[in-house]
């Protein structure tokens, strides 16, 4: 055989070779499939309470969008999570987050969401923290963040507070701007808040408390705004530091399997790792949906929160509209 051919040949095995592992890649981890809920909005709760009350078969009352129909067209390569962090109990939210990623374009969007959001629903404790405790656990938290923001919810990643100190403590701690002075104890929370404004290193216990503070014992402070602003502060600086250490890997996953609930599969995680290799987080995009507290709950702006959810969230082709959202306000 000439060298010529023991080369075409050796090209030849190559190019079986790489397409036998790509053809096993897709197989083996296909891309994640999208949620089913077409109808999210006053739509979706319309037929809710339709299935509800009446004896005819959910195929009967459940509309599919006709075929011409764009309005509920997805992007290609966009998903949708809610990221939950449950308190020290486990039996509420002690924070919700929305997040898009949009794989072609590169770009993570999380938006916050104020515990206290007042939602269109029938229980006495109209909050949306309450959904979970009282509403059928994370479907049923789902249902109502879907409703109220007009978007389906693809993944959810529920962690719990030990989770979360374990994997800042992985990552040897991280650097924090903590925004103003902390002094805030409650016993029956097993709180015990104490810190002085300025730059500091944090542990992990460390950063679940100033993640978790709000306004100190005289009332100062700043808010649930400012709450959430810490926690996609310290949720960023830990994420550089977890893209920082690839080596940790083992770690990531093992405290992950004892602390996250998820209904992504492990094909849908190497899917997302493997296109998020290399991700920059100048893409990363972090935000509160825009509200107003007014006692006992934060009312959402309609407007400002249509136009977050159409510039950052939106995982569909066409942008929603104030119909689509599920959104009260102070008169309703």
């Amino acid at each position: 055989m000439s060298r010529g051919e023991r080369l075409l040949r050796s090209l030849l095995i190559v190019t079986l070779v790489c397409a036998s592992l790509w053809g096993m890649w897709n197989i083996l981890v296909p891309k994640p499939a999208t949620a089913d809920n077409t109808l999210p909005g006053k739509t979706a709760r319309e037929t809710i309470n339709k299935s509800n009350t009446s004896s005819k078969t959910d195929a009967q009352v459940t509309p599919e969008p006709e075929a011409e129909d764009e309005t509920y067209k997805r992007r290609e390569n966009c998903w949708t999570f809610l990221l939950i962090g449950m308190d020290k109990g486990g039996g509420n939210t002690d924070s919700l987050m929305l997040a898009t990623y949009d794989v072609a374009a590169q770009r993570v969007s999380v938006a916050s969401i104020a515990r206290d959001t007042r939602v269109d629903v029938d229980r006495k404790l109209k909050k949306i923290n309450a959904a979970y405790a009282l509403h059928g656990g994370v479907e049923g938290l789902i249902d109502e963040v879907s409703m109220t923001f007009g978007i389906p919810v693809d993944f959810y990643l529920r962690v719990n507070v030990n989770g979360f100190v374990r994997l800042v403590n992985a990552v040897d701690g991280v650097d924090f701007n903590i925004p103003c002075n902390m002094n805030y104890d409650d016993p029956a929370q097993d709180l015990s808040i104490h810190y002085t404004k300025g730059m500091r290193h944090l542990n992990g216990q460390q950063a679940l408390e100033v993640c978790r503070f709000r306004q100190n014992n005289d009332g100062s402070g700043y808010g649930d705004a400012g709450r959430q602003e810490t926690q996609r502060g310290v949720l960023t600086a830990v994420l550089k530091k977890v893209l920082a250490n690839p080596g940790k890997a083992n770690d990531y996953v093992t405290i992950a399997a004892e602390n996250l609930d998820t209904n992504l599969t492990v094909s849908n995680l190497a899917w997302f790792a493997a296109k998020g290799v290399g991700f920059d987080l100048s893409n990363l995009h972090t935000m509160s949906m825009p509200c107003e507290w007014i006692n006992p709950y934060m009312y959402l702006d309609p407007q400002a929160t249509l136009e977050l959810v159409n510039e950052y969230l939106n995982p569909y082709t066409t942008p929603r509209t104030l119909e689509q959202l599920d959104i009260v306000t102070r008169r309703k």
